[in-house]
């Protein structure tokens, strides 16, 4: 039986209301679009600048042109030198970076607000003054053949690619925004500059600026600091003209291992009346746990990995798209489960709880938004440049509570046409047949049986037209709480011990109407055997599908009606519990999360489905060549210990984990005296204690935390090498870290952010200058135990060498002399940024207040992190890596494509 569903009486409340004079537009003398939106809660400034160019304005010999412009922007000016731009940002303490879409070009920067106007002056710079040198040109040419490279080893982008390739077939969205190798290889800097004398202009920019921003201060140092920019009209757009083609299938044998299927039937752009009743549906469809893919194609008949629909709306053309995940042999089964229910949305439409649900799930993504700087300026960027009216949300949403169910089914049989459905079938390799079948292509026109003989005679597989054929076949035409004590407040941290034994750290904020919520105790990784590994990672999964009261279906109804989450969580040390809502519904919420904590039963069918999930992550691990590298990195580095294992488990250990002994260990884990509680948002503290206090056994067996696990030294450098069917190889270099407790790990956090970055070492020589990789990083990771210090570069299989050798010297660097005093101040300043900006969100403070306590660190360590990373000293980094960085205990791992 299932506990009734709540609905919202209201819906979300809409931060963008008519007239609200904290957002203004206004176009500045040079043509210039500025826009501003005064946020007082934010202690950060945005800025973006959106350039009204992408992909779908580059002509014949333009291609990949204007990402290659994202990349070109930073690489100087005749004031700032290669590198100087991301590290001046990084020293002020923010962060920067771009993306190219289609349609529009952004390039963004975060800062603390007494730094808006430095942060500004390089943005300004970097987008005004450009230098297009003709040798930085030719390094990040191979940076972005990394890039493109990157992709064509991803699954997804892959399948991607192909159905814009049929959907947008005779328009510009069908061209990769990447560009190919070969166009990218032909740029010049002539043609560079050509490009951006023509779009890079005034009229042809927004400047977006939000948080904590006075409009007219904004407008004096943007007239200034932009007055390079040309003013000249900007160039007349391609044509937009999309003539949807006629329908048709691609079926492609591929070496990724699991198998996709992608659906998309064209639909219109942005501005038509029927978009916002197309994403009601997509969400009723193919959105969350409660959505009718999720439930009848993955699980109630466990036909999929992953299911889901969407509908992609930019400014030119759109497609609406349903797609799985799934393995080979259930391709067909899927396939059939999927037009299924894509039939009875256009017969029927969706029942009227649905309908409540979606909506409320889209009005509320407006409140989400409101919760950093940087979501509302692209919020408000986007729509300026798409819809010419930053507001245009308003109208949206408006339109979004008039949908109803006749809408719906209009809608789909409006667009849903099978006339001109594009299916895209990816068939990923079985094991026993992966060198054999790799890369081949299966012909669209053949027969099934030519299908299964390519595919070793292992499972029959849908040919194009068997596709096609299905597809026109199914579719055609409460307790009373104790009086709680308020407890005691040290830097707006109030820090409550519950009579339950646990403890509660509060951070209340009322400026969003939003709360977060994390509960945990040790457990993880660190606690399992040889037998149990994969427990963890299962149990976490497993605590919101199913309790005595309510179904896993239940419970996702009951989070999407309110556009909230609940969700569980594990770690090598943790598992726990998070949740996020509006405020509003913040008691139903937690009266849920510990539903889900104290009451979770793991039902059968649920344990199955998760079993089956997580052997086909297992299984399908391979698809990711950095998390391999990675894994076989930490492997080596905690061999024979659980931090060395994969928080997976095996195919052995997932298939024996049986259902009493994991809710044994989960009563035992997550009971009342193990756990550690924390909120941060927009909630009355007492209340929340009490009722948390409220909602807990008052009888309970909480198992001692796990025991200390010695690690084995690592005698002498371990090198592993192995081959990947990928077409980039992975290099990692890893050594044995510190724990939370360690003194030195501050040091190590300062020097990772040194080495990594736009603006650090490892970024500017291997990527800069010797254009090595697209990706190039550092990571620091403590633990119970010591953690790991580790490199990482994925590159081309014959710069490995370099790379390696590269890799070495930087390392050798750090341990031979103090780090720079410019380097440090950059990477303390950037500290302090980042902390900053991620800490706009409640869910991060939130969560940053459950660990800090759980690792004993306290609620001190939430403000005095900042202060411990400030005060270290080069030396104190000099130290820390040359005790940590000992190239003769390293774990060297190189992941090299066959042949």
């Amino acid at each position: 039986m299932n506990a009734p569903l709540p609905t919202s009486a209201t819906p979300p409340t809409d931060p963008n209301q008519p007239g609200d004079e904290s957002v203004r537009v206004e176009k500045l003398d040079s043509g210039l679009t500025l826009l501003t939106r005064h946020m007082p809660h934010a202690p950060v400034v945005a800025f973006q600048f959106w350039v009204h160019t992408g992909g779908f304005d580059e002509l014949d010999g333009e291609r990949g042109l204007a990402h290659l412009h994202e990349h070109m922007i930073f690489k100087g000016t005749p004031t700032r030198q290669v590198g100087q731009i991301a590290a001046d940002i990084e020293a002020a303490g923010g962060q920067i970076n771009a993306w190219t879409s289609t349609d529009q070009t952004c390039y963004h920067i975060v800062m603390p607000q007494n730094a808006w106007r430095e942060g500004l002056d390089v943005l300004a710079d970097a987008v005004s003054h450009p230098l297009f040198d003709a040798d930085e040109l030719s390094r990040e040419i191979e940076v972005v053949v990394e890039e493109i490279q990157r992709a064509d080893d991803s699954p997804s982008r892959v399948g991607y690619r192909r159905l814009f390739e049929r959907v947008f077939a005779d328009h510009p969205y069908a061209l990769p925004v990447l560009g190919t190798k070969e166009s990218v290889r032909g740029m010049t800097s002539e043609r560079m500059r050509a490009f951006y004398d023509k779009h890079y202009i005034a009229p042809n920019i927004t400047l977006v600026a939000t948080g904590a921003v006075d409009h007219e201060e904004i407008k004096a140092a943007a007239s200034e600091l932009c007055a390079d920019l040309g003013t000249q009209p900007a160039q007349d757009k391609p044509d937009a003209t999309h003539t949807y083609p006629p329908a048709a299938a691609h079926v492609e044998q591929t070496a990724f291992s699991e198998s996709r299927l992608l659906l998309a039937f064209p639909c219109p752009a942005l501005g038509h009346e029927d978009v916002a009743a197309l994403d009601v549906l997509a969400i009723a469809l193919g959105q969350g746990e409660s959505s009718r893919l999720y439930q009848a194609v993955k699980r109630d008949t466990q036909l999929v990995n992953d299911i889901g629909a969407w509908c992609y709306t930019p400014q030119r053309g759109g497609m609406f798209t349903a797609s799985l995940m799934t393995s080979r042999d259930r391709l067909g089964r899927a396939w059939t489960a999927m037009l299924d229910e894509l039939a009875k949305v256009r017969a029927e439409g969706i029942a009227e709880d649905e309908l409540v649900k979606a909506r409320n799930i889209i009005i509320a993504g407006a409140t989400y938004k409101l919760e950093t700087a940087q979501g509302m300026a692209h919020s408000l960027g986007y729509y300026q440049v798409a819809c010419a009216d930053p507001l245009w949300e308003q109208r949206y949403h408006a339109a979004v509570q008039a949908v109803d169910r006749h809408k719906i089914v209009e809608v789909a049989q409006r667009w849903l046409d099978i006339a001109h459905a594009q299916v895209v079938m990816l068939v990923g390799k079985e094991e026993a047949d992966a060198d054999a079948n790799a890369g081949a292509e299966v012909d669209n026109a053949a027969s099934i049986d030519a299908v299964a003989t390519l595919l070793d005679h292992t499972h029959t597989v849908p040919t194009a037209d068997a596709l096609m054929a299905e597809l026109r076949d199914r579719l055609g035409t409460a307790r009373e709480a104790p009086f709680v004590h308020r407890g005691t407040e040290v830097g707006g941290i109030v820090e409550i011990a519950l009579s339950t034994g646990d403890v509660l750290l509060a951070m209340p904020d009322k400026s969003v109407p939003i709360i977060g919520l994390r509960v945990a105790a040790l457990d993880g990784v660190r606690s399992e055997t040889l037998q149990t590994n994969g427990r963890t990672h299962m149990l976490g999964e497993l605590l919101t599908k199913g309790t005595p009261t309510r179904t896993s279906q239940a419970i996702a109804e009951q989070t999407d009606r309110l556009a909230a989450d609940v969700w569980g969580f594990s770690g090598r040390n943790t598992l726990g519990a998070g949740a996020a809502s509006l405020s509003r519904d913040g008691d139903v919420i937690l009266d849920l999360l510990t539903e889900c904590l104290f009451e979770s039963d793991v039902p059968d069918s649920e344990l199955a489905l998760q079993k089956q999930v997580q052997l086909e992550d297992i299984r399908h691990q391979t698809d990711n060549p950095a998390r391999q590298c990675f894994r076989q990195l930490r492997g080596r580095l905690f061999a024979g210990h659980p931090y060395g294992w994969d928080v997976l488990g095996s195919e052995a250990t997932v298939r024996g984990l049986q259902r009493d002994d994991l809710v044994g260990h989960l009563r035992g884990r997550i009971a009342p005296g193990n756990l550690v509680w924390s909120a941060a948002g927009d909630f009355d503290v007492e209340r929340l204690a009490a009722r948390i206090e409220a909602r807990s056994p008052r009888e309970a067996s909480p198992l001692p935390a796990p025991e200390p696990r010695e690690l084995a030294p690592i005698d002498g450098p371990v090198l592993v090498r192995e081959s990947i069917d990928k077409a980039q190889a992975h290099v990692a270099i890893g050594f044995r870290g510190v724990t939370f407790e360690d003194p030195d790990r501050h040091a190590l956090q300062m020097l990772s952010t040194i080495l990594s970055g736009q603006g650090g070492r490892l970024f500017l020589e291997l990527r800069d200058r010797l254009s090595l990789a697209y990706t190039v990083t550092s990571q620091t990771s403590e633990g119970i135990e010591p953690g790991a210090f580790a490199f990482y570069i994925g590159t081309s299989p014959d710069k490995v060498p370099t790379a390696l050798s590269a890799l070495a010297a930087e390392i050798d660097k750090v341990v031979q002399e103090e780090v720079g005093a410019d380097e440090l101040d950059r990477a303390r300043r950037y500290v302090a940024g980042a902390l900053a900006i991620g800490r706009q969100r409640s869910g991060t403070r939130a969560s940053a207040l459950c660990f800090n306590k759980l690792y004993g660190l306290g609620r001190e360590a939430y403000h005095g992190h900042l202060q411990a990373l400030e005060a270290v000293t080069a030396a104190d980094i000099l130290r820390a890596a040359q005790r940590v960085l000992r190239m003769e205990e390293r774990v060297e791992v190189v992941l090299t494509p066959e042949g």
